[in-house]
Formats: C-alpha cells, structure tokens, sequence
C-alpha cells in the first residue's frame, strides 16, 4: 500500500473499537420499557392484560384466562415458553391470587383505593395476601397497620404477605423467593392453601364405587365454585373439543379404520383383525 496516488489507512481505521457500554440514559430507557411491558402485557398470552388478573408467588401478573389454558392444557402445546415463563411457580389455582384493581379496568388506569395514586409502571404498588386487593405501597406503609387488616376489606394478613407487583428491585425479588419457600416447607401454596396430597385414583374407581357422584361423562368444571372460574374452563374445553373434531374431519378413510369400534361376532364386512384392518375379506373367508 501506498506510492499509488491512494491513502495510506491509519491504525485508528484498522483496528474495530471495543464494543461501548450502554449509556445510563439508555439502561434507563430499556428499564422503563421493561416495567410498562409487564404493567400492560401477560407474560404467559402476550395478550394485553385485562380482568380477571392473577399473580403468581413473584408479583407478576397474568390474565387468568391464560393460567387456565396453560394448566388445562400440555404446557408446551398451550404455550411455547410457558415453562420459560413461570419458572415452576404455578402448577394448580392454589398458587395464584386474583389481584382486584380499582380503576377503569385498563391497564395503567387503576388507581390506589386509599391515596387515589395511578398504579403502574411510575408507582410502586403492592397486593395483600389472601384478599388481593392492590394499592400503593406508601399507603400501606404510612396509613395502614397490620393489626386493623386490610384497608379496603379489614381482612387480616401478616407483613410477609405485602407482595410487590412486578418488583424490579433485588430484595424485594430475594424476599418473595425466601417467602414461597417456607411456605412450602409449611405445605402452604402463594395463596396460603393447603398442598394438595391426594392420591390420584384409577380411571374406572369412579366408576366402580357406588357413593361416587360422578359419572363417566361429567365435565372438567365439575367442583368448580367461582363462576368467573368455570366460564372461562368451559371455553378453553370448547375450544378444545372443536379442534380435536376438526383433526378428527381431516383424517383419510385409512386412518379413520383404526380408531373404528369392533364388529360383533356373526356381523360381515371389514376384517377387525388389526393387521388386515381397512381391507375387505371375501364371504368365505
């Protein structure tokens, strides 16, 4: 290079910069941004959020309708990242809370029920446990007491159950995972219910038992008793049933065989044997 007329490069131009540190201007951005996702998304749909919302044992809010189709559904199948998402915490109802917002009911418009603040991402908000209600931080901690309960509802709740909603800080996130682990060690769940330890019974023991209530044909909402609860159950079951008889209609003629019930003994026509199964067999065989 050089003596051709053309410019000799300088060190400065040949050698690539060390990728810079993001600037404090943008950490802040890319943090505000953060906080307005997770005040106005669910993590689990990527749906907006809307009521009813639930919360799991780490503050994070969720449309309920969304937990019920992941735990009624595989959770792959019902969400690609659901485990990605909820990280173990939610396995039954029993280990999420219903969070009841005042407000217009969008997300970003709910205010605190005692200082009238707007909750979301500018607001450290906070819900009780086992009633739910949300408010502004400062206003349980400046107005409210633990021996009068709950400032809307006066239901009792101890001061390890304040959950932050959506907490970004590191204690309050050390906090929580401290909390649902001796709760556990309690057999409590995140809504301070009893770990089910039933035993799983065998599919015909409802069946086989006379004082069984339950029939072969009773649905998935059976003993369900919130009425929220079991509307939104029968629709993802709706949803369910439509397309299984969808791919049910897709199927070929030779695939449809092999779901076909048995003939009776004595009855002509298609061979049940199943390696010949889908061919006709002349009368004298």
């Amino acid at each position: 290079m050089g003596n051709d007329g053309g410019s000799i490069p300088t060190r400065r131009e040949l050698v690539k910069s060390a990728a810079r540190l993001p600037t404090h201007s943008e950490v802040r951005s890319s943090a505000a941004s953060t906080r307005e996702y997770r005040w106005s998304t669910c993590p689990l749909s990527k749906k907006p959020l809307s009521r009813p919302i639930v919360s799991d044992s780490a503050g994070i809010l969720y449309n309920k309708d969304s937990i019920l189709e992941y735990l009624l559904r595989a959770a792959g199948e019902a969400y690609g990242d659901g485990e990605e998402v909820l990280q173990g915490r939610v396995k039954t109802l029993k280990d999420v809370v219903e969070v009841k917002f005042e407000g217009e009911g969008d997300a970003g418009k709910w205010v605190c029920p005692i200082s009238r603040k707007e909750l979301g991402p500018g607001t450290k908000a906070v819900y009780l446990v086992p009633c739910g209600h949300a408010m502004a931080e400062s206003a349980v901690r400046e107005v409210g007491a633990v021996e009068k309960g709950c400032l809307v509802c006066s239901t009792p709740y101890d001061a390890s159950h304040i959950i932050p909603i959506n907490p970004t800080d590191a204690a309050d996130i050390t906090r929580l995972e401290a909390r649902i682990k001796d709760l556990h060690s309690q057999s409590l769940t995140h809504a301070l219910k009893k770990l089910s330890s039933k035993k799983r019974k065998s599919p015909d023991s409802s069946l086989s038992d006379p004082k069984s209530k339950k029939s072969k044909d009773s649905t998935a909402t059976d003993g369900i008793r919130s009425s929220a609860t079991a509307a939104i159950t029968s629709k993802v079951m709706s949803d369910e049933k439509g397309k299984h008889q969808q791919r049910k209609q897709q199927m070929s003629d030779n695939v449809k065989t092999l779901f076909a019930k048995k003939k009776k003994d004595g009855e002509r026509g298609k061979n049940t044997d199943f390696m010949s199964r889908g061919y006709t067999l002349p009368e004298g065989v």
